[in-house]
């Protein structure tokens, strides 16, 4: 080869590798996986997404891998990459829509990054149609802590720019770390465990004992702050001692003198069988199972669509009428009469100044529900939960409650569940089952824990119980979304169970129902 080829080639080389280098770099600047529109759907159920257009220049995609390091963590949750279609649809056709300007277009072609955003769901409703998720455009030319901050707020993540918490994330993650959870600590915890003797066992697999914990108990009215980092923010029960021993309702709430402030009044009152509130038992029950239809969409849904949640009858009674049935004082009718979570403000107000919110939490949550309960103290109210942070003061007769942590969630089969309604005949003086209703219920369980059915609900054997006993004088804080079934027990004397409790909006929320 003669110098001239050899310096010809030398150059053809050289000119080759700037070419691939430039080439490569290209490629490099805009390689982001394409990603079908069925992944994102599929991701877009319960996390959010944030998509290049399959035009975007080379810093929109630069920005975007400089996302998916940021976010490497929280994959499960975000789902970074490029359209696979210039403009794209999703898979059953429609076009995407993008919010603009607070109402709802077609797509842009200004549109060169797409977010969208995590969106809560509704459980409330099992007819509710799923809309399409709709998206927020951006010109993707956005510095990228812009990016990051925008992410955040639409994904609900908490990342800083070099991808570890920022300080919200840093406090959440304490706060979540440090919820009590029985599940997982409760044999290394120091509340006392027992084996139970309790009729919770009665109906556990081969007659085996189960262990349960005991409320924890606190002497009196404790500091603020100190309540607050022991129990409300890492949800935990406890009882608080004597709380209420000085509320002048402790001493002036007799039954004569409920006579005296209420007189005739008309209240709303509620009727059952034996004691049970609002337990769930099998739709075959029921008079009209034959014509009620549950449509398909609903059923689907159901865990479980043969049973139902059993609400009690009800009946507008003047107050003195009502007293005479909890004190055994009428007879006639064998039926079990409670006045519950009835608002003291709007039945009652005068009796309001009576009744205090504890010091150590008042202006520090929002109160949103202060209730009478008033029973013959023979009641049973079957496992559920509050969606509220609960103060239940016990003034007259003693409270059992038994309790699980909301971590115990797929253990007591949450879940919506039918519901029905008594009926109660005052001239026959009995029961009817016959109506059944078109809605369902998110908070009770279908597991009746005194007689456990393990072969359908064999999860709930390894639900571990709180016992809680509290007596007049006595406050139990339980935080939202703890389960509880309670049972009351009459006071000697006056033959009856009084209780106020304040519902608070509650420090933690929670999607509902919602597994472990």
């Amino acid at each position: 080869m003669t110098n001239s080829t050899s310096d010809g080639f030398r150059i053809y080389l050289f000119r080759y590798c700037i070419l691939m280098l430039a080439l490569c770099s290209s490629i490099s600047a805009n390689f982001l996986q394409a990603t079908s529109i069925t992944r994102i759907e599929e991701h877009l159920k319960d996390g959010c997404a944030v998509m290049a257009n399959l035009e975007s220049n080379p810093s929109v995609i630069a920005n975007l891998k400089k996302l998916i390091k940021i976010y490497t963590n929280d994959d499960r949750v975000i789902l970074i990459g490029k359209f696979n279609q210039i403009l794209p649809v999703w898979s059953n056709g429609d076009p995407i829509k993008y919010q603009i300007n607070n109402r709802v277009d077609n797509h842009s072609n200004q549109t060169l990054l797409t977010i969208f955003p995590k969106r809560k769901k509704d459980r409330t409703c099992l007819t509710t149609v799923n809309q399409l998720p709709v998206g927020e455009h951006f010109p993707g030319n956005e510095e990228l802590q812009t990016l990051v901050n925008l992410i955040n707020s639409k994904c609900q993540l908490f990342r800083t720019l070099y991808g570890n918490l920022n300080r919200i994330g840093i406090k959440r993650k304490s706060l979540l770390d440090n919820l009590h959870c029985s599940a997982s600590n409760y044999v290394n915890q120091k509340d006392e465990i027992k084996e139970s003797t309790h009729q919770l066992n009665s109906g556990i697999a081969n007659n085996s004992r189960i262990s349960y914990q005991k409320c924890k108990v606190i002497q009196n009215i404790t500091a603020t702050k100190d309540f607050i980092s022991s129990f409300l923010l890492k949800s935990q029960p406890v009882i608080i001692k004597d709380a209420v021993n000085n509320w002048p309702a402790m001493t002036k709430w007799s039954n004569q003198y409920f006579k005296s402030q209420i007189g005739n009044k008309r209240i709303h009152i509620k009727l059952t069988e034996n004691g049970e509130f609002e337990g769930c038992e099998p739709v075959a029950n029921w008079k009209s199972k034959e014509n009620f239809k549950i449509p398909h969409a609903v059923r689907q849904q159901l865990q479980f669509d043969d049973i139902v949640v059993v609400r009690p009858a009800t009946a507008d009674l003047p107050f003195p009428e009502f007293l005479k049935f909890i004190t055994g004082q009428n007879s006639s009718h064998n039926f079990s009469a409670y006045l519950e979570y009835t608002s003291i403000k709007d039945y009652m107000p005068n009796l309001t100044e009576d009744v205090k919110e504890m010091p150590f939490i008042k202006n520090f949550l929002e109160l949103k529900h202060l209730n009478i309960w008033l029973s013959d103290g023979n009641t049973l109210g079957k496992l559920h939960f509050d969606p509220y942070d609960n103060f239940l003061c016990q003034l007259s007769g003693k409270k059992r409650l038994t309790l699980f942590d909301p971590h115990d969630n797929t253990r007591l089969y949450e879940g919506h569940i039918p519901e029905a309604m008594l009926e109660y005949d005052w001239n026959e003086k009995k029961f009817y089952r016959e109506k059944l209703l078109e809605s369902t219920s998110m908070v009770m369980s279908p597991v009746d824990i005194l007689k456990p059915n393990l072969k359908r609900f064999p999860k709930f054997a390894k639900a571990v119980p709180y016992l809680c006993e509290i007596s007049p004088g006595d406050v139990l804080f339980m935080p939202a979304f703890w389960w509880h079934e309670v049972q009351s027990f009459p006071d000697e004397r006056e033959r009856r169970n009084l209780a106020v409790n304040f519902w608070y909006e509650p420090i933690f929320t929670k999607e509902f129902p919602c597994p472990t």
